[in-house]
């Protein structure tokens, strides 16, 4: 069974840096610090071989075996011995009891002859085995270090491919409710339910390596904060698959049991599902707290969530409307819209677009308006700005409504982007309205390096003089004259 909610798209304008940043460091351990593994390991069984540990480490494992209760009886072990192969060398190892005892300096104790030489070969042989080797997690050794390594590391690729889509797809949307902090410390906190979790459930010798617990932990959280919110997710049982819509918090039930209900019947797989129990208690205990003591940001949350789909909604009705061309209706739609998004440059195109059908009403002229004063604009803006301005000229009812002001911030704007006709005329509208405003020697300098820019020598003169002329005593004339002598 195989059960996982389907959330909203990204925000990449406040990108889940956390999981982004979890996702990273989990190829890069798998990538980087596992990439030799293989390798490594092949380099310190061969030194191990070579080397006088077997002579003091082996033989002691014998009698230790004599004396413990052990999977592997001191015979078996015995006939292993005299291969001295890989197999006696992981079964040593992979005795967390033993390797305890050997490290503590209770096997080979500081009080024996070879101690020293023991101690020196031992560290060299620990330093060349491979990084899963040394930073596995073992059920027998609860090391908090080896807790939190292991939850970064995989066993395949496949096993890292699987857990990283799985930790995107509701990382992201448990980030963006608790916060990129909370949900650093939850995840990590889970990733060591997991581990204890593990330990106090999986065989003696047993270890456990993967996200899996963490993220299970996110998805514990995830399940409680949204508590009794319809989400959609989606599931699939053998060969059919579907998505359904229920509260979020039916998922935890749901993947408790499946996991409890995989672990007794399932021997096996080499999955740690204890492990997945642990995180998803971690979490959901997580995700209670935060209900008690964050009950305010998480409804915030969800009401701007609500907000974001209502708007959806209604732009999709808007579109809706236009498409069948009933343009007033849809023009309603978008007015609303535009109350809530007043910087949506989108939104400003759609009113306008719908305004367009009645050119003599109020809504279309104020449309423009607004389209045509956007204070910043990178190229693609201030290309559908322009055609926007000659459609306005043309269309408007029963004339175009542009103000001086809106003229001269047009003109300066048309100049430098090299739409000097339009430009030009409207410093001539200017100029017929108000011979003498205080900003006309601005635009007739900004259009006259316009026309040097197209390199169209007697408009750039005659604008030039046409300034000095008109506005002799203007800081912008004096400016006029520089550039004259200069050409």
């Amino acid at each position: 069974m195989f059960i996982i909610p389907v959330g909203n798209r990204v925000d990449w304008k406040r990108p889940p840096v956390v999981t982004l940043l979890l996702i990273l460091i989990n190829c890069f351990v798998f990538f980087a610090l596992q990439g030799s593994d293989d390798r490594n390991d092949e380099k310190a069984m061969q030194y191990y071989f070579s080397s006088d540990l077997p002579k003091w480490e082996l033989d002691r494992y014998t009698q230790y075996l004599k004396k413990e209760k052990a999977r592997v009886t001191p015979e078996q072990f015995e006939y292993l011995l005299q291969e001295q192969d890989t197999t006696t060398l992981l079964i040593l190892e992979n005795d967390d009891k033993f390797m305890h005892e050997l490290h503590a300096g209770h096997i080979v104790t500081p009080q024996a002859p070879e101690y020293r030489e023991w101690t020196k070969q031992r560290n060299h042989y620990e330093s060349l085995r491979s990084f899963t080797s040394r930073y596995v997690y073992h059920a027998d050794d609860p090391d908090p270090l080896k807790a939190f390594v292991s939850a970064f590391m995989h066993g395949s690729f496949d096993h890292l491919l699987g857990n990283m889509v799985v930790l995107f797809l509701i990382g992201f949307l448990v980030e963006s409710v608790i916060g990129k902090a909370l949900f650093t410390f939850a995840y990590i906190s889970t990733a060591y339910a997991a581990a204890y979790m593990y330990g106090l459930t999986a065989e003696p010798g047993s270890s456990a390596l993967g996200a899996s617990g963490a993220i299970a932990g996110v998805m514990g959280l995830y399940t409680v904060i949204f508590g009794l919110r319809k989400i959609d997710f989606f599931y699939s049982l053998g060969f059919y698959f579907d998505y359904v819509r229920a509260p979020a918090i039916v998922l935890l039930p749901l993947w408790l049991g499946n996991e409890l209900y995989q672990y007794w019947t399932d021997d096996e797989a080499h999955i740690a599902y204890m492990a997945h129990f642990g995180g998803l208690l971690g979490g959901a205990v997580i995700g209670a707290l935060y209900r008690v003591f964050r009950p305010a940001l998480i409804k915030e949350h969800h009401q701007a969530v609500d907000g974001k789909e209502m708007d959806a909604k209604e732009f999709q009705r808007g579109m809706d409307y236009l498409g069948a061309m009933e343009f007033q209706k849809a023009l309603t739609v978008f007015k609303a819209l535009q109350v809530k998004h007043p910087r949506d440059m989108n939104i400003m195109r759609l009113v306008y677009r719908a305004a367009k059908s009645n050119p003599a009403s109020d809504d279309y002229h104020q449309a423009a308006f607004n389209l045509l004063t956007l204070p910043d604009m990178d190229d693609a803006t201030s290309s559908q700005t322009h055609a926007i301005f000659k459609e306005y000229l043309s269309a408007a009812k029963p004339s175009p409504r542009v103000s001086q002001e809106v003229a001269i911030t047009l003109a300066k704007r048309f100049a430098a982007d090299g739409h000097l006709m339009d430009a030009e005329k409207l410093a001539n509208m200017l100029q017929r309205s108000k011979p003498q405003h205080v900003a006309l020697p601005s635009v007739l300098l900004a259009l006259a390096r316009g026309y040097y820019r197209e390199q169209q020598k007697d408009k750039f003169e005659t604008i030039l003089q046409s300034l000095i002329d008109q506005f002799p005593q203007s800081q912008d004339a004096e400016v006029a004259r520089g550039m004259l002598r200069v050409v």
